[in-house]
């Protein structure tokens, strides 16, 4: 109860604190607003699971425990670890959040372009808790410290991987970026009070899987990891969400 409470406490000091635009925060405010989260996190109060419980309510809201992760239906235990996976059922390589979006179909009866709507209800807002992240949120954490596992010896899932490579250190837009622009090399990067993770770092890849969907504390809501590559690919391209 009291975990509870603390974690009502946090959001609202949260959703307060964050201008209607976040960035409007100076580099001082997120500082300080980094500061105090990693200090309730230390606590073991984490602002996601507000997220958590209310994904895993929605788990039988949609049907979803029908669906299959890859170890089953309705096993979301470490399913998360093993992602990127070819499903034949589907017959394609799909992460997390494709597969999400399938099994919505399949099983909550909703059309590509209603998953579509739910998956981007939140994109470009600030204070905002959609059932979609919600639920990414939830299937994400049941995985929470199990090893990474791809399986990169199935020729499916390998050609992904390769694609997934040259697209990281493609320069694309009217400024030439890519993501290793920001995600590679050994020295040290930052936006604002957030450490950039590095491919060419050791471990620092991995960990930038592991984090997601982040809780972004000047926003003071959760991003999934697709809701984030719509960003960079707006950002590159010159184009507004």
């Amino acid at each position: 109860m009291k975990k509870t409470a603390l974690l009502a406490l946090f959001s609202a000091a949260c959703l307060t604190a964050v201008p209607a635009k976040a960035q409007e925060l100076t580099p001082e405010e997120e500082a300080k607003l980094l500061q105090e989260a990693l200090k309730m996190l230390a606590e073991g109060i984490n602002p996601a699971e507000i997220w958590y419980e209310t994904g895993k309510d929605l788990i039988k809201k949609y049907n979803l425990d029908k669906c299959d992760f890859g170890l089953g239906p309705g096993v979301f235990k470490g399913a998360l670890a093993q992602l990127p996976r070819y499903f034949p059922d589907a017959k394609k390589v799909m992460d997390l959040e494709t597969r999400l979006g399938w099994c919505l179909e399949k099983y909550a009866g909703m059309s590509r372009e209603q998953v579509i709507k739910m998956a981007t209800q939140c994109w470009g807002k600030t204070n905002c808790m959609g059932e979609y992240d919600a639920i990414v949120t939830y299937l994400s954490m049941e995985s929470n410290g199990y090893k990474i596992n791809v399986n990169l010896k199935d020729p499916r899932v390998k050609k992904m991987y390769d694609l997934g490579k040259k697209a990281f250190y493609a320069r694309m837009g009217p400024w030439d970026f890519n993501c290793a622009g920001c995600h590679a090399g050994k020295e040290l990067k930052r936006i604002r009070a957030s450490v950039l993770y590095s491919v060419d770092r050791p471990g620092e890849s991995g960990e930038a899987v592991r984090k997601f969907p982040v809780y972004r504390v000047s926003w003071a809501q959760v991003f999934p990891m697709h809701s984030c590559f719509s960003s960079f690919i707006s950002f590159f391209s010159n184009r507004r969400l």
